[in-house]
């Protein structure tokens, strides 16, 4: 099993390229064929319909997610983070995030509502910025910066539009030399989210798929990518996003494109290069079709689209294996290629079971073999599957079809009072081959095994393989079914086991620790106990108990669901018993969805878990969903920070973007003393032998590298030769806050790994786990809160399998800054607020959190700003308007008697815009929901979130 890991780690390797130095690709043969000959709208839509069709990684850190694209998008020869924002350098460390930054938006998300659909995931768009700067953009257009910035890096500009004189108001100025990246950018996203027009809502766009743009700003982006052409790193970084994505930005690989469709040849058709090989446009290389989940007994068809053109014969369209689905065409003539055939691929009232075949789409002069795999799930009897699209306050349920049905109808309660299905109750990773799986049925009836299965997904490789069927045994009610591997040695196990597992290489109960593995029913992911596409070792050496609170299966590890216990310690199995909730709260209760198969929940509370069922009604009887299903809500965002506004000698507006869910928000300002000290070593004097270590350093490394390739800025370095060698730090009673060194694997290290451990009132704690990937240098970094008494670390070689590892540059920050508080207090559901009483020319400190009755954001990162001078003069206090519900109405009030008030639904169209004209207060009646209300008043921005 553990070969397979290295296979992915070469794979990795060699998908991330160097920046610094790149041969340019070709674009693929036909990519952009359903485009040709197009102009203006019709161009640009067509453009849409090819880049549109992508697979986007998760949101975040980690494997499979953001920034392990970024760290193939935009990581420099050295390891540097490519920051278009500023000009600090920092380093990537594998696929975490980069202390300092943020995963940019630069069209910005509130643009289009900040959905977390495809747009909220496209690196076409997402940058690694700088935090202070991203803050300090948010979700400002672009523009030219005229008169002084409000914020100005050398790199990233804020301040008032000097581009025309349409718009005005602030605005974000990006270098010269980024200017036709980000104008690239934006025009992919109107064009790649043509569909999301509705939603537009920026000083830039207008709410139409053609031409978008407002004049000003349509004028401001050609100005941009006229000057500054695409460069040959934002050309690698195309191919680069194509490699992950499958998807291309056309602006980038045929700049012209741009004056056809909103430049100087709107109106001409666009002529792309001629295609002479043989080619097809659809479907893409690596497309797939999940036709998804029916009842038995039901009939599913899915179209696949072909198009190409230049074929020298028929094509030939069969099955891998066949007999199982059918197909309306088994042979295509180029010309029916050339004019684009729908291939439906269909099956028609099929048993129960998992089905899967490959079509293979071969001949026409092709130069490969196109083979689509096909998949479709048929279970027994009507059930929900799992929520999707979850947010702080929104989530979507959905369910199979049920042939008969009239009408659905969903219900939705807080409370754990009954059973979902049954469930991984406890996880064995025990010495040797002492691998077990626990389940529990607390269902309330007897269940019958055959319909379950084992899967496990190795190394991180991001699926789940080696379906194992569970036999035909019967589970009773509030009993465990212990699953064993059946090379256990381990007398207690086998006298527990209630069912050997065989063992070997890829079976789902030979894990070691970084390997999760699933429990399915019916083909079918319900339960999955360790993190899937998490390459670092979870659950190693250590014995895993579900909690007795949790009732329902979740196909996403939550660690919070578990209690650790020692390697080999089995004393809990056997003894798992479900603990309900007395009663339930409704949400809604039989609330009828029509015949649609999926139902979008609002006004949830974040962070917290809520049970859904879905009844069909049909003629004859109500039919209800064979299991009830659970999701948790995400928790509250961290307020986006604007700048600071209405600076005086004694006062200044704090100001934030909306944080979706949020019904209130806390206000932290304060004033800093002390300091921070900062300790950078690198290793100067170390000799042949791995010593002198420097002052209060201590360890047992067995030598050095002299050579610049494995050292930091300069050499030599420290090597750790061998399994336990290591090096710590000296103790810092002050405490540390941050620790960041450099590390080398000096030659291939396939299956070694060090581990970084911090040191907490006299004991050690593991940090991270830093596995062997590759040769490259790599800078990881650490930061920690005063609170935590962290007073030493320590870099030990764990585990050696080859190779040794190079150890320089080790900076440490110790101490801390005393905060003093000026005012911390829930100012309501607001977006700025203005803070009084302060010293003249003294600089603050701000944050703020938002609140959701007792559930809280993190705080936004901590922004400064500096009051004037002193000034004699009296100022007004400025009253914040108040916006509430009542009676069916929206009321706002405290208004100035000058702006205007406009009010939206969630899906951004316009309800009500209206002038104040010297009324104090205005009042709009609406019907049951939540509403987005804006408020002009006095030339302040409000922004607030309102439900009936």
């Amino acid at each position: 099993m553990k070969n397979r890991k290295f296979i992915q780690i070469i794979l990795v390797a060699m998908a991330i390229f160097s920046l610094g130095s790149y041969l340019r690709a070709e674009v693929p043969a036909g990519y952009y064929y359903a485009a040709d000959g197009k102009s203006g709208a019709e161009l640009k839509t067509a453009l849409h319909q090819i880049v549109s069709a992508m697979h986007t990684l998760d949101y975040g850190s980690g494997e499979g997610a953001t920034w392990e694209g970024f760290s193939r998008t935009d990581r420099l020869d050295d390891g540097r983070v490519w920051d278009r924002y500023s000009s600090e350098v920092r380093y990537f460390d594998g696929y975490k995030a980069v202390d300092g930054m943020h995963i940019e938006h630069s069209f910005p998300k509130s643009w289009w509502g900040a959905y977390e659909n495809n747009a909220y995931r496209d690196l076409h768009h997402l940058y690694p910025a700088d935090g202070s700067a991203n803050s300090s953009k948010n979700n400002l257009p672009l523009g030219e910066v005229t008169g002084t910035p409000g914020f100005d890096n050398g790199v990233s500009k804020i301040g008032y539009n000097g581009f025309g004189t349409d718009y005005t108001d602030r605005c974000f100025e990006p270098a010269d030399e980024y200017k036709g990246d980000f104008a690239r950018a934006y025009l992919y996203v109107v064009t790649a989210y043509e569909n999301l027009y509705d939603y537009w809502q920026s000083p830039m766009v207008d709410n139409n798929t053609y031409p978008v743009w407002k004049n000003w700003a349509r004028n401001l982006l050609l100005e941009w990518h006229r000057q500054d052409p695409p460069s040959e790193r934002e050309m690698a970084r195309n191919d680069s996003v194509y490699t992950i994505q499958g998807n291309r930005n056309p602006y980038i690989d045929y700049p012209d494109l741009v004056e056809y469709v909103w430049g100087d040849h709107v109106g001409q058709a666009y002529a792309f290069p001629e295609e002479t090989a043989p080619f097809l446009a659809m479907p893409r290389y690596g497309e797939s079709v999940d036709m998804g989940v029916i009842l038995a007994g039901d009939s599913r068809s899915a179209q696949l689209e072909i198009l190409g053109d230049n074929l020298t014969s028929a094509l030939s369209i069969a099955w891998t294996q066949g007999n199982i689905f059918s197909l309306s065409a088994t042979t295509l003539s180029p010309q029916q290629v050339s004019d684009g055939y729908s291939l439906e691929i269909a099956c028609d009232r099929p048993a129960q079971g998992e089905y899967r075949d490959t079509l293979t789409i071969v001949g026409g002069g092709l130069e490969r073999q196109y083979r689509i795999p096909v998949r479709l799930i048929v279970v027994p009897s009507f059930i929900v599957t799992g929520a999707t699209d979850i947010t702080a306050s929104e989530a979507t349920v959905q369910w199979v079809n049920y042939p008969s049905a009239t009408d659905y109808r969903v219900s939705l309660w807080r409370g754990n009072t009954s059973a979902g299905d049954l469930i991984i109750s406890a996880y064995v990773e025990g010495s040797s081959y002492n691998k077990a799986i626990e389940l529990y049925n607390g269902t309330g009836a007897p269940v019958d095994l055959s319909a379950y299965s084992l899967r496990i997904e190795s190394n991180g490789g991001g699926s789940f393989y080696n379906d194992t069927p569970l036999g035909n045994a019967v589970l009773q009610n509030g009993e465990t079914w212990l699953l064993l591997n059946e090379q256990s040695t381990d007398a207690t196990l086998r006298a527990k086991a209630s069912q050997m597992i065989p063992g070997g290489e890829d079976s789902p109960l030979n894990f070691n620790g970084n390997d999760a593995v699933a429990l399915c029913r019916n083909g079918i992911i319900i339960d999955v106990v360790g993190f899937a596409g998490e390459i670092a070792y979870w659950g190693q050496d250590k014995t895993l108990y579900r909690q007795s609170r949790v009732t329902h299966p979740s196909a996403v590890y939550d660690p919070s669901e578990w209690t650790e216990a020692p390697k080999d310690d089995f004393s809990q199995l056997g003894s798992f018993a479900m603990q309900f909730d007395a009663e339930r709260e409704y949400i809604c209760d039989g609330e009828s969805a029509g015949l649609g198969l999926e139902y979008r929940f609002t006004g949830l509370r974040p962070l917290t878990r809520y049970t859904y069922r879905v009844d069909a009604v049909t003629p004859s009887a109500t039919v209800a969903a064979a299991y009830s299903m659970q999701f948790v809500t995400d928790s509250l965002e961290t307020p986006q920070l604007l700048d600071a506004s209405e600076v005086t000698d004694t006062s200044f507006r704090i100001n934030w973007e909306e944080v979706q869910a949020a019904d209130d928000y806390e206000v932290l300002c304060f004033t800093q003393s002390g300091e921070q000290h900062t300790v950078t070593e690198g290793f100067d004097n170390v000799g042949s032998k791995g010593e002198p270590l420097p002052d209060g350093w201590s360890g047992n490394a067995s030598g050095n590298y002299t050579s610049a390739a494995s050292s930091g800025q300069s050499a030599p370095s420290v090597a750790l030769k061998a399994t336990g060698e290591y090096l710590c730090t000296p103790t810092y009673p002050q405490g540390i806050v941050s620790f960041s060194f450099m590390y080398r694997f000096a030659s291939s290290g396939s299956g070694s790994y060090v581990v970084v451990e911090k040191q907490v009132g006299g004991n050690w704690a593991s940090v991270d786990t830093l596995r062997y990937v590759n040769t490259s240098k790599y800078y990881p970094s650490y930061t920690f809160s005063i609170d935590e008494g962290v007073t030493a670390m320590k870099i030990t070689y764990a585990h050696k399998a080859t190779g040794n590892v190079a150890i320089d540059d080790a900076t440490i920050v110790y101490g801390d800054y005393l905060n003093t508080v000026h005012t911390q207090e829930r100012v309501g559901q607001v977006t700025s607020y203005v803070v009084h009483d302060l010293e003249p020319l003294s600089e603050y400190h701000y944050q703020v959190r938002a609140l959701c009755d007792d559930v809280v954001s993190p705080w936004s990162p901590v922004q400064r700003v500096t009051t004037a001078e002193f000034s004699g003069m009296a100022r007004p206090q400025a009253d914040t308007p108040r916006v509430y519900a009542a009676d069916g109405r929206v009321v706002v009030s405290g208004l100035s008697g000058r702006g205007q008030v406009t009010v939206y639904n969630l899906s951004g169209q316009l309800l009500y815009s209206g002038s104040v004209d010297d009324r104090g207060e205005i009042v709009v009646g609406l019907n049951r929901g939540i509403y987005l209300v804006r408020v002009v008043d006095c030339n302040q921005i409000y922004n607030y979130k309102v439900g009936l």
